[in-house]
């Protein structure tokens, strides 16, 4: 199975209590389908399952809310790590063409869910009234965003679809602004599941406890020196022990470093882009204004010499 396909089969699980172990939480998701692999990660409250399937992941998605333990759990669908992590409700079309319409889009992205709304932004360009070339498209499931990422590339006459997913800038910046820097850092982003990143459940943040000082010795010592050899093995591989660890959680803070440093270039690209075309609109307004108001003070000025000479 190739990874994008095995994304398509994998969900982000959070807000699990402390109580749940990976045996309840598999044999929860088994209800629903063949279950692959099951872990929780280090950060807590979060988890991984993997279904055989998709279809699998599609009906366990749609039997939510889930709940284990007394907590309300939350399923995000796992995503390439090019896309944005967050989940949203709205998507961004780049590159639209003339040909298609509202409606067009409307009845292609249907067959996912339910769409709140569809809108190609609209205005005059050298005195034509055309779209400008976008469109947001809003659902009323942040899943039905996700799937439609996973399917991507996506085509309509013959033509392929620039999708992203599409933030509320404004709610955003209003949440940056109420939220302080320490909790800007506690956002993760969804790595893909392999046994590289598979760790046991830790019941707090901190660190796992070193490794006994010694070993029970399999065979009696005979001699001083290979006592102070086996004690120096034994300190040399705690050392790589902490060595191990300290460069799993440089690399995880190097990807959560990274994944933020993508989430607001591509914030800044779509807030970008709004404005050119917000700029755009204005320049034509401005135009029409300055057309209207020029031809009324010639009317205004033809009136009174038409006066005046009578």
């Amino acid at each position: 199975m190739s990874s994008t396909a095995s994304l398509k089969c994998q969900l982000l699980v959070r807000n699990l209590s402390k109580r749940t172990t990976t045996k309840q939480l598999q044999q929860y998701a088994s209800r629903y389908g063949s279950v692959l692999d099951c872990y929780l990660t280090d950060t807590d409250g979060e988890g991984f399952i993997e279904f055989n399937d998709r279809m699998s992941v599609d009906v366990f998605m749609d039997k939510r809310p889930h709940s284990i333990d007394g907590n309300e759990l939350q399923f995000q669908r796992c995503l390439p790590p090019t896309e944005l992590q967050k989940s949203v409700k709205r998507i961004f079309i780049r590159g639209t063409v003339q040909q298609l319409t509202e409606s067009h889009l409307a009845n292609y992205f249907d067959k996912y869910g339910k769409l709140l709304s569809c809108t190609i932004p609209k205005g005059k360009r050298n005195n034509t009234f055309t779209h400008f070339g976008y469109a947001f498209v809003a659902f009323d499931d942040e899943d039905i965003v996700d799937r439609i990422i996973q399917d991507k590339p996506h085509f309509m006459d013959g033509l392929e679809l620039e999708i992203q997913k599409a933030e509320d800038l404004a709610r955003s910046r209003r949440a940056s602004l109420s939220r302080s820097p320490s909790s800007r850092s506690s956002r993760s982003p969804i790595p893909m599941m392999n046994n590289n990143n598979k760790r046991p459940r830790r019941e707090s943040p901190s660190l796992p406890p070193l490794p006994p000082p010694s070993l029970p010795l399999k065979r009696p010592i005979r001699n001083p020196d290979e006592l102070t050899i086996r004690q120096l093995e034994e300190e040399n591989r705690r050392l790589h022990e902490h060595l191990m660890l300290a460069k799993r959680h440089y690399d995880e803070d190097m990807w959560k470093v990274r994944r933020e440093l993508e989430d607001e270039r591509r914030r800044y690209d779509q807030l970008k882009l709004e404005y050119d075309y917000a700029r755009r609109d204005l320049a034509h307004v401005t135009v029409e204004f300055q057309q209207k108001t020029s031809a009324r003070h010639l009317n205004s000025n033809l009136k009174r010499d038409l006066s005046s000479r009578r």
